[in-house]
């Protein structure tokens, strides 16, 4: 006879990965807002902070996220004061995008919620116990960018 699709479900490691996923993101959400950035937000912060001028397209790339994506970013953290979008010298078509003071002083405190997710991620885990599930991560993302 065939399980239950529910049965199935509940121990479902995909089920147990999009509940992993939703904790993460929700509890990531709320220490962001507290320092009064939105999800993702603080993943733009970092890769300007590493290269700051970055064009659009080139900060999409970066972030492996979709050019529309980032102009909704860019756009929501110019008003926020974050951010300002300056024309290339060269080539007037293309809008660089750098850090304002502002942003650059929620950086450590940003780095800081990761660090803390982190932490949060793997309690309870022995050292050797977070080296394979870090490496079974990468091994499962893997598995997905080969299909």
């Amino acid at each position: 006879m065939q399980e239950p699709i529910t049965t199935y479900l509940e121990e479902s490691l995909s089920l147990s990965l999009v509940r992993l996923c939703k904790a993460f993101r929700q509890q990531g959400e709320v220490w962001c807002q507290n320092i009064g950035l939105h999800t993702g937000q603080e993943l733009v912060i970092f890769r300007l902070l590493e290269e700051d001028g970055l064009s659009q397209s080139q900060l999409a790339a970066r972030l492996g996220v979709e050019i529309g994506t980032v102009a909704k970013t860019v756009q929501r953290m110019e008003k926020e004061g974050l951010l300002i979008r300056r024309q290339d010298a060269l080539d007037a078509r293309i809008s660089r995008v750098y850090l304002t003071e502002k942003a650059r002083r929620l950086c450590e405190p940003a780095l800081r919620i990761w660090k803390d997710l982190d932490t949060c991620l793997v309690q309870g885990m022995s050292q050797a116990e977070q080296l394979l599930f870090r490496r079974l991560l990468v091994q499962a993302a893997a598995n997905f960018s080969r299909n």
